[in-house]
This record gives C-alpha cells, sequence and structure tokens, in this order.
C-alpha cells in the first residue's frame, strides 16, 4: 500500500456550455468545453484505520454528504474493501459558485485512493459519473476537455497556449439544480460556439479573440433571472468595455484577456466598479 498523496484540486471554467436536451432520468444532456484553471484546493489522502474527512474550511455540507467523504466510499465499493482513508481538503475554490470545487476534490480523492489502494484497473471516470455530472472531467486528469452526455462523456483536448483570463466572484451561490430548474426553451444556441471552440483546438488554432467570441453559456439566462448580482455585473463591466460570461451554473464570471498586461488592467478596472476579480491562467 502507498503512503499518503497530495493533489491539487482545481477549478475549472466552462469556455462554452450548451444544454441539448432534457433527459427522461430528468437530468440534462450537455455539451461544454471546460478547463482548468490556476486556482485549486489541496487534497491529501492518506491509509487510515477508519474513515475521516476534515475540509478546511468547513464548507457547511453535513457530514459525509460532501463530494470528497462520496467518493472515498465509491471507490471502496468498486474494490470491494473498508473505506479506511484519512482526506484533509484545503479549501481555496469558493463554493456553489459554478467553478467544480467539490467536484474537483472528488476527482482527486479517486485518483489518489487508486494510487494508495494500487487499484489502476478502476475505471475512475465511469465511477466518477456515479457521484456527479463534473466529477469525471476532474477523475479524467484532463486539462482540456469536450464534456458531454450529462457529464460521463470526456474527450480531452489539447491544452491551448498560456491563456490569461480574470475572474470575478460575486459572494453569492447558486445552487445548480435551481438554475437547471429555471431553464426556459429560449435559453439555448450556445451549441454552435461549443463548435467553433472545438474546430479551433482541431486547427491549433485557439486564440484569446476565439475564445471570447464563443464564450456562450446556456444557463445565463437562468443565472440571471435567480440572481440579479450576475446580471448587475456584467452590465456594469460592459459599460467599461468588458464582456464577463459565466461559468457553469454561476454566479462566477470571467473575461478572457489578451495577455497578462491585459489580465491586470482589466482586473483592476472591474475592482474599480466594485467587482471583486483576480486574473488567473487558463489550464493550470
Amino acid at each position: 500500500m502507498t503512503r499518503a498523496v497530495t493533489l491539487l484540486a482545481p477549478a475549472k471554467i466552462n469556455l462554452a456550455l450548451a444544454v441539448t436536451a432534457k433527459r427522461a432520468d430528468g437530468y440534462h444532456e450537455l455539451r461544454s468545453v471546460f478547463a482548468t484553471i490556476d486556482l485549486a484546493d489541496r487534497v491529501r489522502v492518506a491509509p487510515y484505520r477508519r474513515f475521516e474527512v476534515r475540509i478546511v474550511p468547513d464548507v457547511g455540507a453535513p457530514p459525509g454528504a460532501e463530494l470528497a467523504s462520496r467518493a472515498v466510499h465509491a471507490m471502496a465499493e468498486a474494490v470491494g474493501r473498508d473505506p479506511g482513508a484519512f482526506v484533509h481538503v484545503r479549501k481555496r475554490i469558493p463554493v456553489a459558485a459554478g467553478l467544480g470545487g467539490g467536484s474537483s476534490d472528488a476527482g482527486a480523492v479517486l485518483r489518489a485512493l487508486a494510487t494508495i489502494w494500487q487499484r489502476p484497473d478502476v475505471d475512475l471516470v465511469a465511477l466518477a459519473a456515479t457521484l456527479g455530472s463534473d466529477v469525471p472531467f476532474f477523475a479524467s486528469g484532463a486539462r482540456v476537455a469536450l464534456v458531454s452526455g450529462r457529464g460521463e462523456r470526456v474527450d480531452p483536448l489539447p491544452a491551448p497556449a498560456r491563456t490569461h483570463m480574470v475572474i470575478v466572484r460575486l459572494g453569492v451561490r447558486l445552487a445548480t439544480p435551481d438554475v437547471f430548474a429555471a431553464l426556459r426553451s429560449e435559453d439555448g444556441g450556445a451549441d454552435g460556439a461549443v463548435d467553433a471552440l472545438l474546430g479551433g483546438f482541431a486547427r491549433d488554432a485557439v486564440s484569446p479573440q476565439l475564445l471570447r467570441d464563443n464564450a456562450r453559456n446556456d444557463l445565463l439566462g437562468a443565472a440571471e433571472r435567480l440572481c440579479p448580482a450576475v446580471a448587475d455585473a456584467r452590465s456594469r463591466a460592459a459599460e467599461h468595455g468588458i464582456a464577463l460570461s459565466l461559468s457553469g451554473s454561476g454566479p462566477t464570471l470571467f473575461a478572457i484577456a489578451d495577455d497578462h498586461r491585459h489580465a491586470l488592467w482589466t482586473a483592476r478596472a472591474l475592482r474599480r466598479i466594485g467587482l471583486t476579480a483576480h486574473p488567473h491562467t487558463l489550464g493550470g
């Protein structure tokens, strides 16, 4: 048995997200280009005589209900062993922000346990699909990927050259089920943006302008209806020539920059109008 494993669990943004259909099981069919960013939780997993998960700071979930705990139990059941493991998660990714923090923690736990328990035979992506729609992407270890179905299909894409961006945190939470429940028929239309991005990746022609032009998200309308702060932030930024796009189900927003200097300028401009904005890089 291997000793403790420590992994970074990166946040993600959805460069484009299309909701293509409502499934009979209540989930939605998606096509989305996911990309990790250089904002990450730190996950340490170690063999232990019993099961214990500590998340710092506390995310407010009932004990055992958070995705990191569920990942331990799912992996233990899959390999037919006792879930003896100690998991420590140091949180940096905000909760319920559309950045996939809890899902990334779960993906890191699965990957760490596969190493500790020496089970390279386990299909981590398939196992991750039993935990949540974003978890398969993180379990795959891809930096950028086309994610489809309800999240269980992950097709890695080549990571683009170092791309700079700005993340805007609004300090409020949006529950993903609520956003999907608020979807309306007129909220679609991002499928073409997903295709345009895939074409750029296929041609090795991913540029900041291509990313900006196709940063479409079918969940934006629903998120704005549930959280007026999203619409307000986008409107205020647009008055200063900055286009903010929605990540996942929100409320986190992002802007693609031309380069590092442009990212710094954009972050400062957004902070001057009262938004919490920080520069980051794509594919971290």
